[in-house]
């Protein structure tokens, strides 16, 4: 009797662990990172722009882990990117992700959520209305497979989600209205995005600055793209991205979806009293890589081009 009694509880053992590994097999997960960066302003009155994200939802479902974040995204910039949340979702189609911003407080408690750092080291509260909450949808298709990994980054532009508010003595600045925000921030899937970079040679004898703008090939309209847009009054709005062309000469236009794109830079001068920086024209802009031009640039998934352009100023 003890024999057989214990071949059972044997069989219900074994049958109880296969159980276990069939659950486990049958289990259909891959992970997610969702990433974030930053497209420079141009404003130089800005020593730090931060943000606090409250929740995350993906599908509208809140995503489990998930903590407040406070983030400095004047950090990421140039392809630098900061962890928001990695995790595990079933394998499968999703068509949204959502910030949930918090303008109310910080992670730490202290008001406002959403504030700019002035270089005068005065916060300037971000929040454009009443709301304590605002929530961005992006509609973006992406899938999750099976034991794989899937990086999505949200790109934060400051240049069209900030605007200046002059006529206020509290806040120098403010988010754009909500419409105008959400055009500001795009999200995009990293396994399927590349990046142009080079060095720029700059022939202008001034004391310029100088901004490159991404743009899908056919897209770039002077027009269009040097007068102001939207509630922020934005120009070059419908670029992708920009980077400014640093005094070494170097710059990074990153997290482009493949496809074919151009380039066109602008120069701006620094005002007298404040720093800000101004446009004064479009930059004459060639290729310095033979097999690239700079209005047919191919990028490719998981690839960087490096393009060496020259830029030159006449008639100053």
């Amino acid at each position: 009797m003890r024999k057989a009694n214990f071949l059972i509880v044997a069989i219900v053992m074994f049958a109880a662990i296969v159980t276990g590994c069939k659950k486990e097999e049958d289990k259909k997960t891959g992970q997610i990172n969702l990433e974030i960066t930053d497209a420079p302003s141009d404003d130089e009155n800005i020593q730090a722009t931060f943000i606090t994200i409250s929740m995350i939802k993906i599908d509208g479902e809140a995503v489990e882990g998930f903590e407040k974040q406070t983030v400095n995204i004047s950090n990421y910039q140039n392809g630098e990117t900061k962890q928001l949340f990695t995790g595990e979702l079933d394998a499968k189609s999703y068509s949204n992700i959502s910030v949930e911003l918090d303008f109310e407080t910080d992670v730490a408690g202290t008001a406002p959520g959403c504030y700019i750092l002035g270089t005068n080291n005065k916060k300037h509260d971000l929040a454009a209305s009443d709301a304590m909450q605002m929530e961005v949808v992006f509609d973006h298709d992406f899938t999750i497979e099976k034991g794989q990994s899937t990086t999505l980054v949200v790109d934060f532009d400051l240049r069209k989600a900030v605007m200046r508010n002059n006529s206020s003595q509290e806040t120098n600045y403010s988010f754009v209205a909500d419409a105008d925000l959400k055009s500001s921030l795009r999200l995009v899937e990293t396994g399927k995005a590349g990046s142009i970079a080079g060095q720029a040679t700059i022939n202008s004898g001034t004391s310029l600055e100088f901004i490159a703008y991404v743009y899908k090939k056919g897209e770039y309209s002077f027009i269009a793209e040097t007068q102001g847009q939207g509630s922020g009054n934005v120009l070059f709005s419908n670029a992708i991205t920009s980077s400014k062309i640093k005094e070494d000469g170097s710059y990074v236009l990153a997290f482009l979806e493949e496809g074919d794109y151009e380039i066109h830079v602008a120069s701006y001068s620094r005002t007298i009293i404040g720093g800000r920086l101004n446009f004064t024209g479009m930059a004459n802009t060639v290729s310095l890589t033979p097999s690239h031009a700079i209005d047919n640039i191919h990028v490719s998934a998981n690839a960087e081009v490096e393009l060496d352009i020259s830029i030159a100023v006449t008639g100053l």
